[in-house]
């Protein structure tokens, strides 16, 4: 697991430190700089996957800009980028020169560092030879034994992606740019994904997956996994035959039988919690991710079961997966479980200069008054006790 992210001199990120937990919340008014730090963290997995550029940025959910350097009063605009992360056993860094603004040339690298168990595998001290545009710790890994402490935790940066799910995406009206196993960073291939998470891991996940939505989404009797036949589903939806069918336990069909919504009918919330849910239970799904605007366009309370449901899949994995997600819905914060040091909140604030501040969210005495008196966290957060609230 990652146990500590460290980005300068990335877009509004000046300079931030975060430690880590396996599920770690960022909150913060719009345009603070969250997803920057989402972000930042594409940065480092594309510079571990031994290239840097606007396609490989792009590829793992990273927006695509002309400016990365801060231009904020007193920073340097020539300052190197350099983005590292911690584990236990092992340690990456790379400083990172962006290109010229609207050139869409590579970053070069400056400087690499990769450690295994204290021991240095990449030196940043060593000259550089050939291409400035090929990172060596990549290199490196082709010849790491594939179990290494410092191989494992390579993989699982590179591996790393931000999704942020698209409802034309989820419905299967077009398809998704950026392609994974077992799902799209928008939602593709959503159907198939929930197929084989029912094969993958017997009748039983089905049955567990239906009454987590029940327990979310009243209305819900089952889900299932239609084949359909050539002809038959949306004139929208692409080629491919399986389609997911959610049965309302208040529609009955002609003959009596139980009706199913089609992605076409369903609600798009019923849709997003099956999005998450392939993200944290599949077993092909990333050991690390992140998860941008995690809400969703949710009702409030449906945002809160989400979470718990989130973290409760996510911890109980062995191992356990990771994820960042940021979001701007208050009853997220009464989802999460603060006493468990693995759950993590984040408050992101611009300061006086307008550069990205992040600080972890402690719960201290004062808030645990303040609980006793029927104060909730989204309720503090709103009333700006905790920050990252708009000056509005």
């Amino acid at each position: 697991m990652i146990k500590k992210l460290s980005i300068d001199s990335f877009k509004s990120v000046e300079s931030a430190e975060v430690d880590l937990g396996n599920i770690s919340v960022f909150i913060g008014a719009n345009g603070s700089g969250k997803s920057n730090v989402l972000e930042g963290f594409g940065l480092l997995a594309a510079a571990a996957s031994g290239r840097v550029d606007t396609e490989s940025l792009v590829r793992r959910g990273c927006r695509p800009s002309g400016l990365y350097r801060p231009l904020f009063p007193g920073s340097r605009p020539d300052a190197d980028t350099v983005v590292s992360a911690d584990a236990d056993r092992a340690s990456y860094s790379a400083s990172l020169s962006s290109p010229p603004r609207n050139r869409q040339t590579g970053w070069e690298f400056r400087r690499e560092e990769l450690k295994e168990n204290g021991q240095v595998i990449v030196d940043p001290e060593k000259a550089r030879r050939g291409d400035p545009r090929s990172g060596l710790a990549a290199l490196q890994l082709a010849g790491l034994p594939a179990d290494s402490d410092a191989a494992v935790f390579l993989k699982s940066l590179e591996a790393y992606s931000v999704y942020t799910p698209d409802t034309s995406v989820l419905r299967g009206w077009t398809k998704d740019p950026q392609v994974r196993q077992p799902v799209g960073l928008s939602g593709g291939g959503l159907a198939c994904a929930l197929f084989e998470l029912s094969e993958l891991r017997g009748d039983g996940a089905g049955r567990e997956l239906d009454a987590q939505l029940r327990n979310m989404l009243e209305w819900i009797d089952y889900t299932n996994i239609l084949d359909l036949a050539p002809g038959q589903g949306s004139l929208q939806a692409p080629a491919d035959r399986l389609d997911i069918g959610i049965v309302d336990r208040f529609l009955r069909t002609d003959e009596g039988g139980p009706y199913f919504l089609s992605r076409d009918e369903v609600s798009e919330g019923a849709l997003y919690i099956l999005f998450v849910a392939v993200l944290c239970l599949h077993p092909d799904a990333p050991q690390l991710f992140a998860l941008d605007n995690a809400d969703h366009g949710l009702n409030p309370l449906l945002a809160k079961r989400l979470v718990q449901s989130m973290c409760a899949w996510l911890l109980e994995r062995k191992p356990p997966r990771q994820v960042l997600m940021t979001s701007h819905n208050p009853l997220i914060l009464d989802g999460l479980a603060l006493e468990d040091d693995r759950i993590r909140l984040f408050i992101v604030d611009r300061d006086n200069r307008g550069t990205t501040q992040v600080r972890r969210f402690v719960v201290t005495d004062q808030h645990r008054d303040m609980a006793n008196k029927g104060w909730t966290l989204s309720r503090m957060w709103i009333n700006g006790l905790i920050g990252g609230v708009p000056n509005v």
